[in-house]
């Protein structure tokens, strides 16, 4: 299990001693659920006979969450407080706690500064990140859903890294850089989404059939003054039926050159003809069948609003579609003139609102970033209930 989320073995033993201290005089459940989920594996913890064996027990636990990585510390950690959490549930909490006041200590603080993991009521572990600092105001977090079961990942670990970065991004103040890395992180979004729906974001793919070409002989008739083409491989419609297609021959058609590389030399020739000539003039043998393709930000949305209806309004308010292509387009490719591009849905606000004053305007930039982390985990938690992601 790939996690972009790490926890130290100390925090994991932590957290364990919390819950055994909530537990109390229910600390067999917590041995049980460990026999269960270790059993037939090296780890294997039998669950105590007694009160008396539960320090040992407890040790036994810890040694392995010692061992985050090598051992599975943090799968196993995760997946015993997921079962403590049920076990409490179902039976309405234990003496002197609710199973509410379980949860509340099961926020798991991980190796990155200011992140913390949370269990749900729904059994999904939350990853989450201030915002916004009590020295700023009233702290405001954002977050993501990281991980279920039995879906594993519910955001991508590659999303997840974009959340976490522009989080940081956006506690030191640098707006630019967090509505940025929050752009991309709804790209990549919009692009799992689409090819849930057979898009494709191979760099090259073709949207339309790529025809083979037709090998011709051209020859000049000087006495005439005129040019004859002559086709060597067979044509939908021959010679013979071009009185059917065009009654009022002769056919005008343009011709320019068109140069293909910068340094000029390669010049081909572009035809611009009525129908059907083409059928006259080229096979119609598909060399290359073209594919459903997504080329931009703005083309997603296009497709994932208007042709798939699989993103509403519901999901992202229209209003920033304006904002996340400006910044997509705009500050990832970033200029000193990107930062005035007009934002005509804001003038409401100020005449003339651009991208620079969006990233002035804090409540704003809230609004971007708490709207963003909301859709990413809508959209993922969409594809994993479907099963059509399989990141």
């Amino acid at each position: 299990m790939k996690y972009p989320v790490h926890v130290s073995g100390r925090v994991l033993e932590r957290t364990l001693d919390t819950v055994l201290e909530l537990l109390g005089g229910s600390q067999h459940l917590l041995f049980a659920a460990m026999d269960r989920l270790t059993v037939g594996t090296p780890s294997h913890v039998v669950a105590p006979t007694g009160p008396a064996e539960f320090g040992r027990k407890r040790n036994e636990i810890a040694r392995i969450f010692q061992s985050p990585m090598m051992l599975r510390g943090l799968a196993i950690a995760l997946q015993l407080f997921e079962e403590v959490y049920r076990d409490v549930d179902e039976q309405g909490g234990v003496p002197g706690y609710r199973p509410q006041d379980l949860l509340d200590r099961l926020r798991i603080e991980t190796e990155q500064p200011d992140e913390t993991i949370s269990l749900s009521t729904d059994m999904r572990w939350i990853v989450e990140w201030p915002v916004r600092l009590p020295a700023d105001g009233p702290e405001t977090r954002m977050s993501c859903e990281w991980f279920a079961r039995p879906w594993g990942a519910v955001v991508p670990p590659y999303v997840v890294n974009y959340l976490s970065s522009a989080a940081t991004a956006r506690r030191q103040k640098r707006n630019d850089a967090a509505v940025a890395l929050l752009s991309i992180a709804a790209e990549a979004t919009l692009r799992d989404v689409l090819s849930s729906h057979g898009y494709s974001f191979t760099h090259g793919a073709v949207s339309k059939d790529v025809y083979a070409y037709s090998r011709a002989q051209v020859t000049a008739d000087t006495a005439t003054g005129t040019y004859i083409v002559k086709f060597h491989d067979p044509m939908p419609l021959g010679v013979t039926d071009f009185s059917d297609s065009f009654a009022d021959a002769p056919v005008e058609i343009k011709l320019k050159r068109v140069l293909k590389n910068i340094s000029g030399t390669r010049v081909d020739l572009n035809i611009v003809a009525p129908n059907p000539l083409h059928e006259h003039w080229t096979t119609a043998t598909v060399e290359t069948a073209g594919v459903p393709t997504v080329g931009g930000l703005g083309v997603a949305l296009e497709i994932a609003r208007n042709q798939l209806a699989c993103v509403t309004a519901e999901d992202l308010a229209l209003d920033f579609d304006e904002v996340l292509q400006a910044v997509r387009n705009n500050l990832v490719h970033l200029s000193g003139a990107a930062l005035d591009t007009p934002l005509p849905r804001f003038d409401v606000l100020q005449s003339g609102f651009a991208l620079r004053d969006f990233l002035l305007n804090d409540l704003l930039v809230q609004d971007f970033v708490a709207a963003i982390s909301r859709f990413v985990t809508t959209q993922y938690v969409k594809l994993r209930h479907s099963g059509t992601l399989y990141t």
